[in-house]
């Protein structure tokens, strides 16, 4: 015998606690993970998707902001810039956010899977989404998944529970408007929101006002989405193409069966053995019946079928399950009986609290000091804002010119074979490139440091940048250049503006002491290099170097 009243028998200590299927359980369990959750928003390291995230932010604040699409988050947390503080920390604040997003999340989970099952069992399925491994990671990164998982959580419970009043249906459209302008990507839970309108057309007998009122709901919610489209864009100064945007977007989302994602995936089965045992014997229930009636059974294959998306989205990083798998959670309701009727609902929460903890253990090395002080450094040396090359868009107060480095958009700039940096500095003084990417993903540190990664670069591109810029400190190189004693050199200033000389040296036939300013338009120019010791120019008014060392890399940690 297994249960706590039994071995209460044997020891009288265990009869002062709760009994095994008490709500007691579940509850402590989610206050356990949603604590370790905290402690990881303030202490994980900012992934190079959360500064991108940020930085279109900044592009808002700065009437810069171009994309109509994807973008609609910039309003929502548009206080961030009015932070006194570092990129860093501005991220950290907008995870707290994400982090009462996940809660939403979870609550809403309990509210569905409650319609199917006991509230104990029910408030199980939401602790096994919370302790997944990626969503204990990833619930609360500054991104799009989990803001875009608690308004469509909150929208699936809405349309499960309520009575379809008038401010019911205006709630699922507005929070269901929201969530589109957050993210196209939310139509990859259509099956649920679809499973679940059944079962609720199906408890009203199929009633002609139960189907307009199911109609009504998603064709408000598109109206809503449209005018939030309208304002936002009527709110930048330029608009880029949506339908261009999104052909793009749905070329790219799709993919079968990538290796990669599916070594993602078994980790994730790994870190999550309750949730995907709970799923295993929903899938079981949905096959053959018995607890659940046809439409319940319609809806929880409808809840539970964005698992598949694992096979066919491009995008199923570790990130990406905090969002895929809330629905899915919610469909734990069909198979969490037979796991709590044999083992107890007090095991099951043990055994997730165990998994998260475990989780919260194996977390990779903070990185967010390093990631200040690298940002720290960098405005030691620009106190004004300048345009930048970099990965991720590292420093959001600066103006990143290139596009966002991700795997695919490398390929895509290596399949369209036009030297796009090259074409920048043309058009723009670009000062600082920074070279912050992962060790395993180095994309512009492969380029400054000549790695074979730099394969996938235009041959241009890659000349022009290592002509133009010189290594200053840590990652940051400055637009510049550096002569050996006597040498004669034939720039290309590819950034125009004010340079600092070190040493002496002789521009176009002019002499120039050290520390003195030349202001240098684009083109060629003769330097030659003192006599007696090395030379060169930097861009900018005598910038210097943080008199402390560089933190050492990696500056990130793995998914």
């Amino acid at each position: 015998m297994t249960t706590l009243a039994a071995d209460a028998r044997r020891a009288p200590w265990l009869a002062a606690l709760p009994a095994q299927n008490s709500i007691v359980w579940p509850i402590t369990a989610l206050v356990l993970v949603f604590g370790l959750q905290l402690h990881l928003v303030f202490a994980r390291s900012i992934n190079w998707d959360e500064f991108h995230y940020l930085a279109l932010v900044h592009e808002l604040a700065r009437g810069e902001l171009d994309h109509p699409l994807q973008s609609f988050h910039t309003r929502l947390f548009a206080w961030l810039p009015m932070l006194d503080l570092p990129g860093v920390d501005q991220v950290v604040r907008g995870r707290v956010v994400m982090w009462l997003c996940e809660i939403a999340s979870c609550a809403s989970i309990a509210l569905i899977a409650r319609r199917f099952v006991t509230l104990d069992r029910a408030l199980c399925c939401a602790l096994a989404y919370a302790s997944v491994i990626y969503v204990m990671q990833h619930g609360f990164a500054f991104r799009y998944d989990p803001l875009a998982a608690g308004l469509c959580m909150a929208s699936l419970a809405i349309l499960t529970r309520s009575r379809f009043s008038l401010w019911a249906i205006a709630g699922f459209a507005l929070l269901m408007g929201v969530a589109f302008m957050v993210t196209i990507k939310i139509v990859l839970l259509l099956p649920a929101f679809a499973g679940i309108a059944w079962l609720r057309w199906s408890d009203s007998e199929f009633s002609r006002g139960r189907l307009a009122q199911l109609v009504a709901a998603p064709a408000l919610a598109a109206l809503v989405a449209g005018l939030l489209y309208v304002w936002h864009v009527s709110g930048l100064a330029q608009a880029g193409d949506a339908e261009a945007i999104l052909n793009r977007s749905g070329n790219a989302m799709f993919g079968f069966l990538l290796t990669d994602k599916l070594g993602y995936f078994a980790q994730a089965a790994l870190g999550g053995i309750p949730f995907f045992a709970a799923l295993a014997f929903t899938l079981l229930a949905v096959a053959r019946g018995g607890r659940f009636s046809s439409a319940e059974r319609i809806a929880l294959a409808g809840l539970s079928a964005p698992i598949f998306w694992v096979l066919f989205y491009v995008n199923t990083y570790p990130y990406f399950y905090a969002f895929m798998l809330a629905p899915v959670a919610a469909s734990l309701a069909g198979g969490i009986g037979p796991i709590a009727d044999r083992y107890g609902t007090a095991m099951y929460v043990s055994l997730c609290a165990a998994i998260a903890c475990v989780a919260w253990v194996a977390d990779g090395p903070s990185r967010l000091d390093t990631q200040r002080s690298v940002q720290s450094g960098v405005s030691e040396m620009f106190a004004e804002p300048v345009n930048y090359f970099d990965f991720p868009a590292f420093l959001p107060d600066h103006r990143k010119t290139n596009f966002f480095m991700t795997n695919w958009n490398v390929v895509d700039y290596a399949r369209r074979g036009e030297p796009v940096f090259r074409d920048t500095l043309l058009e723009t003084p670009v000062p600082l490139l920074l070279t912050v990417e992962e060790e395993a993903n180095p994309t512009l540190f492969a380029v400054m440091n000549d790695l074979p990664e730099s394969r996938l670069f235009h041959p241009a591109d890659i000349a022009a940048l290592r002509e133009t810029y010189r290594h200053v400190w840590g990652p940051a190189w400055v637009a510049g250049v550096s002569l050996e004693v006597r040498q004669e050199l034939v720039w290309n200033v590819f950034v125009p503006g004010t340079y600092t000389v070190e040493g002496s040296l002789i521009v176009d036939g002019q002499p120039y002491d050290d520390g003195a300013l030349v202001t240098l338009s684009r083109g060629e120019v003769t330097l030659v290099g003192a006599e007696e010791a090395p030379s060169g120019l930097l861009w900018g008014e005598n910038i210097e170097a943080p008199a402390r060392s560089a933190p050492a890399r990696p500056y990130w940690t793995g998914f």
